[in-house]
């Protein structure tokens, strides 16, 4: 097996204490970088501006979290021979015990978490080689990934949520497969990003709130 690391987004935003507060906004960029000698390009083609976000847009209920709109991101993967390969996201700042599905945004200072996303790999986008339907199927990342137990692959209407770090992601040509991710030349996917705020009564709104994701995407082939 080998891993491909891509340094993949860096994300600020200030959340302004009150509804006359000055506007101010903050994009959540994804940026690829592929590592020498890499079989495969990736490219991720999407810029997610969280916009700006004041005290009066919060939950009106202080215990409920306050959901943002959900954020797309293209990604094509392309190999100059068929290859077959899995992706592992995982947040830098490392996993929430609770809840394995949830990549922590985290404060700039403190450290303290102030949100998180969730990431889902939508499958009635996924095209495999240009024209075939792609399902996305899941293993243990800590397996040895030629030889894991994967699927069942995701229905054509249905997301794949992520878990991070610890759960690899490959695609295949059936829904409900339990076969290992098949070998391609190009992989074109679409995950699909769901933020959210923690409740009012978790936060301290007596200034801005500047906080962060570092997300990470690696590849590994098999």
């Amino acid at each position: 097996m080998r891993n491909l690391k891509i340094l993949c987004t860096s994300a600020s935003l200030v959340l302004a204490t009150s509804a006359s507060a000055g506007e101010s906004s903050a994009d959540l960029l994804v940026r690829g970088a592929i590592t020498p000698g890499a079989a495969c390009s990736l490219a991720v083609q999407s810029t997610l501006s969280l916009g700006t976000i004041r005290r009066d847009m919060l939950n009106p209920d202080p215990t409920q979290p306050t959901k943002l709109g959900d954020k797309e991101v293209p990604i094509t993967v392309t190999c100059p021979q068929p290859q077959r390969f899995a992706f592992v996201i995982r947040e830098g700042g490392g996993q929430d015990a609770s809840d394995p599905e949830a990549f922590p945004m985290r404060s700039v200072e403190g450290d303290n978490q102030v949100g998180n996303l969730r990431l889902k790999f939508i499958s009635h986008t996924t095209l495999i080689d240009g024209k075939t339907k792609g399902y996305a199927t899941g293993a243990s990342s800590d397996a040895d990934l030629g030889q894991a137990t994967w699927g069942p692959s995701t229905p054509h209407t249905e997301k794949l949520p992520i878990r991070n770090g610890l759960f690899a992601v490959g695609f295949v040509t059936q829904a409900n497969s339990t076969e290992a991710p098949v070998n391609m030349t190009n992989l074109y996917v679409r995950v699909v990003a769901e933020p959210s705020i923690h409740p009012v009564n978790d936060l301290d709104l007596t200034a801005d709130i500047g906080f962060s994701s570092d997300l990470g995407l690696e590849i590994s082939y098999f």
